[in-house]
């Protein structure tokens, strides 16, 4: 792949997972969705370019539940029926709370970026029970720690 086409949101999470403990991504049978892909390819080549997006991106495209947008529902999420409009909230808050520009950004500078102000990532997901969003910047430091540092 010469650039990645991703949500912000969507990156934070392969990270979180890769300090998980995850070092090879596997398909999603059930959704079809090509996140082990992306994972993947970002793990493995850390200058890959990626293009930031609050739409659908590489990994929500080949998903059964993408028509043009996610029509997944979402239940968990006070105010939110639609996995959708909440994606879209998460992520023009990672632009606009890390001051992102429309440019392509290199895996590793992305990851820097975050890193650099990792604890926005509450503010980012304030709609989640704060231990959802302690483990999920636990694991995000804990993955881009590995991932800048190798």
């Amino acid at each position: 792949m010469n650039e990645i086409l991703i949500k912000p949101h969507h990156f934070i999470d392969i990270i979180k997972l890769y300090g998980s403990g995850i070092t090879h991504f596997v398909p999603d049978e059930k959704m079809g969705h090509d996140f082990y892909k992306v994972a993947n390819e970002i793990i493995s080549n850390p200058t890959v370019n990626l293009k930031l997006t609050v739409y659908g991106d590489d990994i929500c495209k080949p998903c059964k539940k993408y028509q043009k947008k996610c029509i997944d529902s979402l239940t968990h999420i006070l105010g939110y029926a639609s996995k959708d409009d909440y994606n879209l909230t998460l992520d023009k808050r990672i632009i606009d709370m890390y001051n992102l520009k429309d440019k392509p950004y290199t895996a590793l500078q992305f990851c820097s970026i975050i890193f650099e102000n990792k604890e926005k990532i509450f503010k980012v997901w304030a709609e989640e029970e704060n231990c959802i969003t302690e483990k999920r910047y636990e694991l995000f430091v804990k993955g881009a720690n590995k991932f800048l540092n190798r």
